[in-house]
């Protein structure tokens, strides 16, 4: 997948920013170019893609989690401790036709212990 395409389809997300963000959650924007960039970047380093799993620590809008799904990671897993957060990734994912790959899972990043769904418990 080439840059631009990658681009585009990420600026279709339909909500990529905070009404109200949290500075404390370090709630910002990322776009559709930087998103795109690390993914391919990623991708070409051989990190993400086919046969891979992702994990969104922070997940905001489910940005980075949907570009997990378009560059065909076979799951992502999306975290957030916002459960607002992960309501908007939620829709975003679904709006996007790519939900079927990404689980969301509101926990703080230092303190997630569970069994993930299909997974072994970490």
């Amino acid at each position: 997948m080439r840059l631009k395409h990658l681009e585009s389809a990420l600026s279709s997300v339909p909500v990529r920013q905070f009404r109200e963000p949290q500075i404390t959650l370090e709630q910002y924007a990322t776009s559709a170019h930087l998103t795109a960039s690390v993914m391919l970047t990623a991708v070409g380093n051989g990190d993400m893609g086919s046969g891979t799993v992702a994990l969104d620590l922070g997940c905001g809008t489910g940005m980075l989690s949907i570009g997990c799904a378009l560059v065909e990671c076979e799951r992502v897993i999306s975290i957030d401790c916002d459960e607002s957060a992960l309501g908007i990734a939620r829709d975003n994912a679904t709006e996007m036709e790519c939900d079927d790959v990404i689980d969301f899972l509101r926990a703080r990043v230092n303190h997630v212990d569970c069994a993930l769904p299909g997974g072994r418990a970490r």
